[in-house]
């Protein structure tokens, strides 16, 4: 089975997990425990299987139910197949901007020498500056985490996706239903907002694509550049107002040329003293005067310079950007809500006493449904929560009523607390939180009523948990339907969609909003 990840697959992943939003609970549970019963024979470890595995197994058969056979194509295909056309188009655009700029370049009337401060200014200090202030911001998220300095290929990358996103819409998703563009959409988005998740996996593509645009660029320059060489009689000199002398500006080529000057002989690699002095322009002295030899001495330096500075210095950024890729990649913990729902639900026994009720078409019928007995000897894997229930249905809910509610999500009993009762009690329950959740794997489980809209105080106080919590703490908000004498009912869809809307105005990927009764 095919375990490793890239950036299409994940977002094809955050594509399926949002159509799963608005779905049953219980019918999402019987599909992902089928999923894993039905294939874990396929896992190289089945007795303790890795979160990468157990998810890869299930966005496997998502992939076989959602988009079957080769006709049909995932959003993550999509954009992939977007960034290949970008990518060409960057070759092409690339190539031909490098001609045109160095053939316009040296357009030559044979009156006056190329001056080459200018060459090196536009093609090769311009590019030393772009590659500064990349490495300079790395540096400085590096050393400073809190500093987010703006950044050159961010703003491009928002500029590409709102174009790409454009370009989708009108090209490709008109054959979607509403539901499904919806996600798509929704998925297309992850680049831009997911990266507290993902990092900076979705930045380094766009990243290569800007690189691959400047080396082709680098490449049209130089064969312009070497072609009116061989064709044209090009003089190249030098001049500036500003009182620079022959033997500093040589020592500055001297520095200049290190990457070749250890290999390459010296007459070939910069020109020298004398070639320097001799091809400084005096404007009111013209260039009859001028020697040819020191006149031609500079362009294999200014060839070398772009090679090098230019050429090779793109090709490590984008040998660099794709290592990082992998690296991002690799790092990615899998472990915000959706990913954890689903691991629950695959690992969490579905209890029946009978065959399961045939499921509807949007609920992957492909997969057959196995029962499983009440008898059954798997343990469940449940993880331990901290439970916050208001004060005013905090009568209404006892142990013995939560326990199998929770078992069958996957979750156990580690302490009950009373909260919303006044502000010196929900103060002393953040100490008490601070206390039992000492690490990510203590979730906090908060019970609510759900047919009530979300007061604003309540998503205020969510986001003080989560400044106390130890980072990545699962948050689950279960939701109930109005009091009853017997308990609560079930949750109308609608209020738990208005739940979800209004918190993810938080945009914390920790937080897990459901219906606690199905």
């Amino acid at each position: 089975m095919k375990t490793s990840w890239n950036y299409q697959d994940i977002i094809d992943f955050e594509y399926f997990c949002h159509l799963d939003q608005d779905a049953d609970e219980t019918g999402l549970h019987r599909r992902d425990r089928n999923i894993y019963l039905s294939q874990k024979e396929r896992m190289v470890n089945q007795a303790a299987p890795a979160r990468r595995e157990l998810l890869r197994l299930w966005f496997a058969a998502r992939v076989d139910c959602e988009f079957p056979g080769p006709g049909r194509k995932s959003p993550g295909t999509f954009i992939g197949d977007a960034l290949r056309f970008a990518k060409n188009l960057a070759v092409i655009k690339g190539l031909l901007v490098g001609l045109l700029s160095g053939i316009s370049f040296f357009t030559y009337s044979g009156t006056t020498p190329v001056n080459v401060f200018h060459f090196l200014l536009f093609f090769v200090v311009s590019q030393m500056l772009l590659a500064g202030l990349v490495l300079g911001a790395c540096l400085l998220r590096a050393l400073v985490p809190a500093v987010t300095p703006p950044s050159f290929y961010s703003l491009l990358l928002r500029g590409l996706l709102r174009r790409l996103a454009a370009f989708l819409h009108k090209s490709l998703l008109q054959s979607f239903d509403a539901e499904k563009r919806a996600g798509f959409m929704y998925a297309l988005d992850t680049f831009r907002t997911r990266s507290s998740i993902y990092g900076s996996l979705f930045y380094w593509p766009l990243f290569r694509l800007v690189q691959l645009f400047a080396i082709f660029f680098n490449l049209g320059l130089l064969a312009a550049t070497m072609a009116k060489i061989a064709t044209s009689d090009l003089a190249f000199g030098w001049q500036s107002t500003l009182e620079i002398g022959s033997e500093a500006l040589h020592k500055a080529v001297q520095l200049v040329a290190l990457p070749w000057s250890w290999f390459i002989p010296e007459a070939s690699s910069y020109p020298s003293l004398a070639e320097i002095e001799g091809s400084r322009i005096i404007l009111k002295d013209g260039m009859y005067h001028l020697a040819t030899g020191d006149l031609i001495a500079w362009w294999p330096f200014l060839v070398l310079s772009l090679f090098f500075y230019g050429l090779l210095l793109r090709l490590a950024f984008t040998v660099f950007a794709r290592l990082l890729e992998e690296r991002a990649i690799a790092r990615v913990d899998f472990d915000n809500a959706a990913c954890l729902t689903v691991i629950r639900r695959m690992r969490t026994p579905f209890v029946t006493s009978q065959a399961a009720p045939e499921l509807s078409q949007t609920e992957t019928p492909e997969i057959p449904d196995i029962e499983e007995a009440e008898g059954q000897t798997e343990t469940p894997h449940l993880l331990p929560q901290v439970i916050l229930i208001p004060d005013d249905i905090f009568g209404l809910c006892s142990t013995d009523k939560l326990t199998p509610l929770l078992r069958e999500r996957g979750f156990a009993i580690k302490s009950v607390h009373k909260f919303m009762s006044g502000y010196d009690e929900d103060e002393e329950i953040k100490n008490i939180l601070i206390e039992q959740c000492r690490t990510p794997k203590e979730g906090l489980f908060i019970l609510m009523e759900g047919w009530m809209p979300p007061l604003v105080a309540f998503v205020t106080y969510l986001r003080d948990l989560r400044e106390i919590l130890p980072e990545k703490t699962m948050i689950h908000l279960g939701l109930v339907g109005r009091p009853v004498r017997s308990g609560f009912n079930p949750l109308a869809p609608q209020d738990l969609a208005i739940w979800r809307k209004k918190i993810a105005t938080s945009k914390d990927p920790y937080l897990h909003v459901f219906s606690l009764l199905s």
